[in-house]
């Protein structure tokens, strides 16, 4: 793989991860348990989303600037989620300030912006289906779910939120994508190991680095419920390192 490939790829990892982190909060808005403190302070760290969908963006296209290539479709309804989603995010935040719109209006918005996310992971998934790239679909469910889930809670514990399960549930969750995940990547390592017999050693490397990355990540991530304390950020942000390695090093390995 070359360096524009990386990059491409770096893109669609920080996107994937954004879009089903906000999946995670949204839904945490729209469940009515947060009381206003806790509301305020999501609010703060919610900008990240958007920040980080357009730094995925730029990546993307100043990388196709690079190597004078054109958008091609996947390309551009990446630009188009990005791009409508940062306008409602801009519309949610005059209804908070309370330039335009009522209360109502705020859970509205969140509500579609919930359900646009949803569509846009479904049409990825769908994409990579039609291409027949099933490896794909395997490092977008992981990227969306164990990499959206982990990034979520990371933001929830940086607002200082108080909805306990979330920090049982949340790693549950993404233990259980993390173990499908990896039997998956075991699957077919017979194949791998014949290729190394052929001198194709890369695909075997990658595939052992993902999955020594997201056995780091789930280990990290696990670690509050394994000693019974509280979550703890710095942890948090260094098992999102290693998820993103992992979902960049697996797409190195097919």
């Amino acid at each position: 793989m070359q360096w524009n490939d990386w990059a491409i790829l770096l893109s669609e990892v920080v996107e994937q991860f954004s879009i089903g982190a906000f999946i995670i909060i949204g839904g945490v808005m729209l469940s009515g348990k947060l009381c206003f403190g806790q509301h305020d302070r999501v609010m703060k760290v919610l900008p990240l989303i958007s920040w980080l969908l357009i730094a995925s963006l730029l990546i993307r296209e100043a990388t196709l600037m690079a190597i004078q290539s054109s958008s091609n479709e996947g390309n551009s309804s990446a630009t188009f989620f990005v791009l409508v989603f940062v306008a409602l995010t801009l519309v949610y935040s005059l209804c908070e300030n309370r330039l335009i719109g009522k209360d109502g209006t705020r859970k509205i918005i969140v509500g579609i912006m919930l359900l646009w996310s949803i569509a846009y992971v479904i049409n990825i998934l769908s994409f990579s289906a039609n291409s027949g790239h099933v490896s794909n679909m395997i490092t977008i469910i992981f990227s969306v779910g164990f990499g959206g889930s982990l990034l979520a809670h990371a933001m929830l514990i940086k607002a200082q939120h108080k909805i306990d399960p979330l920090n049982v549930a949340l790693p549950l969750f993404g233990a259980l994508i993390g173990a499908i995940v990896f039997v998956v990547a075991w699957l077919d390592l017979a194949t791998l190991v014949e290729q190394t017999h052929h001198g194709l050693l890369l695909p075997f490397i990658w595939r052992i680095v993902s999955v020594g990355c997201l056995l780091a990540a789930t280990g990290l991530w696990l670690m509050s419920l394994l000693t019974k304390t509280k979550p703890v950020l710095a942890m948090l942000a260094c098992a999102c390192v290693f998820a993103i390695m992992a979902s960049l090093a697996v797409h190195g390995s097919f």
